[in-house]
């Protein structure tokens, strides 16, 4: 029995300090896009952030943490029936009046993250609903000043809207801005919509479809001024082409009657240069041929001088073999043997007084006359 109870009293313990631990032990965890801030019974609000990981706090009941998300949020501020895609009120676009007094309803959108220097102070000074304690009211201030300055006509549509967005966006996101220091980080603003009453909208259709046709009425005067100077431009090139096709007709007629002048020209001093080349190379042939038949003539003359003294020597020296001893013996068998030969034929010629022998006797006579000797025996009958 004291046993029984004794397990008793030990279980009742056990779960008691279980009691006890999960009031005295907490375990949080950051999760990955979140940063936390820790206060404490004593210490108050600590200053440094927990970045995202789990916390074992003991005493858990004397400690808390609050986790805030730093991921990028969507506000807006349109008349959207309901805001599926971001926080903010319903049918909540902004009212401001354009520089001329007309009512425009703006529909805002903005993307924007808390600042993770500031998350602290953020989490004693607003903690919950960032939104509509800071994002909101500094929002509509800035589109207030941005907005009021600008007529209706040039925020509606076009560059004007363009120049509005972007300046509302530089106010919201410069460094030193009122969300920056409150540690609201914005990272991109829309205008989804302006809505102007009906009426002025109207006119400003209107205004824009007199624009356009006016710009359709300039582009067309353009467009025909065009094709009057495209066919000015045509008919002077043609001109050109013409003026141009003309000269170059006439320089190459020039051109051809100067070259079929210079080929002339050329052709005649061709001729005349055969001709003077044909009358040189006749001169120089004659010249030749003359040349050549005096040296041939003087070839000749002293062929004929070498002949003649070449037979007066053999004469001399014949004539000489007469002179020399027992030459006259000689002589007299040549005479005799020519007188023999001459008078071989001539019987029946002689005149008839007159005989061989003395035809022979008066012939040797003349010889030995004119060889100077004695006048020869005369001969038997």
């Amino acid at each position: 029995m004291k046993q029984i109870i004794s397990l008793i009293v030990a279980g009742l313990i056990l779960i008691a300090l279980v009691v006890a631990s999960v009031f005295i032990v907490d375990i949080t965890t950051v999760e990955g896009n979140e940063i936390g801030v820790k206060e404490t019974w004593d210490g108050g609000v600590e200053a440094e952030p927990l970045q995202p990981k789990t916390y074992i706090l003991f005493p858990g009941f004397t400690q808390k943490i609050y986790k805030y998300d730093m991921s990028s949020q969507v506000f807006v501020m349109n008349d959207a029936a309901m805001n599926t895609y971001g926080e903010g009120r319903g049918r909540d676009s902004y009212l401001v009046q354009s520089s001329e007094g007309q009512d425009m309803r703006i529909s805002l959108n903005i993307r924007w993250r808390r600042d993770p220097m500031h998350v602290v102070d953020l989490h004693k000074t607003v903690r919950e609903n960032v939104e509509e304690k800071i994002l909101r009211p500094e929002l509509m201030r800035v589109v207030k000043d941005q907005a009021t300055t600008r007529t209706a006509l040039d925020a509606y549509s076009g560059e004007g809207l363009v120049k509005l967005q972007s300046d509302i966006s530089s106010a919201l996101m410069a460094p030193d801005s009122e969300l920056r220091k409150r540690g609201v980080i914005v990272e991109n603003f829309v205008i989804e919509h302006i809505g102007l009453d009906p009426a002025y909208v109207e006119q400003i259709k209107a205004r824009q479809v007199a624009v356009q046709e006016r710009l359709r009425a300039i582009e067309e005067t353009r467009a025909a001024e065009a094709r009057a100077e495209r066919a000015k431009a045509e008919a002077q090139a043609a001109y050109e082409k013409a003026v141009v096709d003309a000269k170059r007709d006439k320089e190459v007629g020039i051109l051809s009657a100067q070259k079929l002048a210079e080929q002339q020209v050329l052709d005649a001093q061709a001729a005349a240069k055969r001709v003077e080349l044909a009358a040189e190379a006749d001169k120089n042939r004659n010249v030749l041929a003359a040349q050549g038949e005096q040296e041939a003539a003087l070839l000749r003359a002293q062929a004929i001088e070498a002949l003649g003294k070449a037979e007066a020597e053999a004469t001399k020296l014949k004539l000489g073999a007469y002179s020399a001893e027992g030459s006259e013996a000689f002589v007299r068998i040549e005479v005799a043997k020519s007188m023999s030969e001459a008078f071989k034929n001539i019987a029946g010629y002689l005149p008839q007084d007159m005989t061989v022998n003395l035809l022979s006797e008066s012939f040797l006579q003349a010889v030995e006359s004119v060889m100077g000797a004695k006048q020869a025996v005369p001969m038997k009958k």
